[in-house]
């Protein structure tokens, strides 16, 4: 299995890029990407290749510095992972890929319910 995102290093870099700059201000700076899409994906919303690529070229860095192998996930990110490939995956409108997404992070609450309460 490939690389994954790491999500919380993206956003804190993002954050840190833009500094005291506003989402419009920054949106327009990086090119072709909204102001409310930058504030999702600083809120942790996985964003499309294209998008990625361009924060990326944004913030000066490459995209290898987002991308861990599978076993350096921390628990509790599967779902996210999950997530990314439903949004990737042509075959799936977003509304679906949202509502599968919306059923896993629902399963994994409660698995992780149950494990904590020892069931």
């Amino acid at each position: 299995m490939g690389n994954q995102l790491d999500m919380n290093l993206l956003t804190a870099y993002l954050k840190a890029r833009r500094g005291d700059l506003g989402l419009r201000e920054a949106a327009e700076q990086i090119g072709e990407i909204s102001a409310s899409t930058l504030s999702r994906i600083e809120n942790g919303k996985i964003p499309d290749m294209d998008i990625f690529l361009r924060l990326c070229d944004w913030m000066g860095l490459p995209a290898s510095t987002f991308l861990r192998e599978p076993d350096q996930l921390t628990p509790g990110e599967t779902p996210a992972v999950i997530e990314a490939h439903l949004r990737a995956d042509k075959e799936l409108d977003e509304s679906t890929a949202e509502a599968i997404a919306k059923m896993v992070k629902a399963a994994y609450e409660l698995g992780r319910r149950k494990r904590d309460a020892g069931t």
